[in-house]
């Protein structure tokens, strides 16, 4: 019984973050990071923020290389498939 205490590394069982959306919110000035381990989920989030409105600022950076594939304010909007 006292092996299971000194097995090897556990591997995760949550792929790794991908990408992150950041976001400002214009009352009263809240900002957001929420990351995202795939393109479509993190698509989808800037899309909805920006579709609704909610947010002044938004910003999706590829965690990897640091390139930003939205940026709301820039008018910077590669197609999902680039992600």
């Amino acid at each position: 019984m006292s092996d299971w205490l000194h097995s090897g590394p556990v591997s995760p069982i949550w792929p790794v973050d991908r990408f992150e959306v950041r976001s400002i919110r214009p009352n009263p000035g809240f900002g957001a990071a929420d990351r995202y381990a795939s393109a479509t989920a993190a698509y989808e989030a800037a899309m909805r923020m920006r579709d609704s409105g909610l947010a002044t600022q938004i910003q999706v950076i590829r965690i990897e290389d640091g390139v930003v594939l939205f940026d709301l304010t820039s008018g910077v909007e590669m197609p999902l498939e680039a992600w």
